[in-house]
């Protein structure tokens, strides 16, 4: 049995925006405790050229870019639809050529549960370490449950 959160942010602006703030808090306090405050920028854009906003389906509802670091991450939140954690995360890298775009992202797919949101807080630490090899996440990413 899972705990979700913010189980009606697609459907409520306000509890969309609070979502947000619960993974920049989130976020922003892995940074505080590695040295790397203000260093994680989001770099998704939120609108289109001419300032529309995007819809907010929670893909991403949450992204960061380390550009000292050169990774980045971005966190694909969708609604409950069991009563197990539901989370998966991958790699994906850009060719170097793409100078506006990180070299290595971290991608995770969850619906928020208390549980997820600790799985998410573990994963993004350990990607926020500068000596962590993708090896290292690989692994993670392995031992996390898995779910259809």
């Amino acid at each position: 049995m899972i705990h979700p959160l913010f189980q009606n942010f697609l459907d409520s602006t306000e509890e969309y925006k609070a979502c947000e703030i619960y993974w920049e808090q989130l976020v922003n306090d892995i940074a505080q405790s590695l040295g790397q405050s203000g260093e994680w920028l989001r770099w998704i854009p939120r609108t289109y050229a001419d300032g529309t906003p995007l819809d907010a389906d929670g893909n991403p509802i949450f992204d960061g870019w380390s550009k000292r670091l050169d990774l980045a991450f971005r966190i694909i939140q969708h609604r409950v639809t069991s009563n197990e954690v539901e989370i998966s995360a991958w790699l994906k890298s850009y060719e170097e050529e793409y100078t506006d775009l990180p070299r290595n992202e971290l991608v995770i797919n969850l619906s928020l549960s208390q549980e997820s949101a600790q799985l998410t807080e573990s994963l993004l630490h350990l990607w926020m370490v500068p000596t962590t090899t993708t090896g290292e996440i690989h692994s993670f990413i392995l031992e996390l449950p898995t779910y259809e």
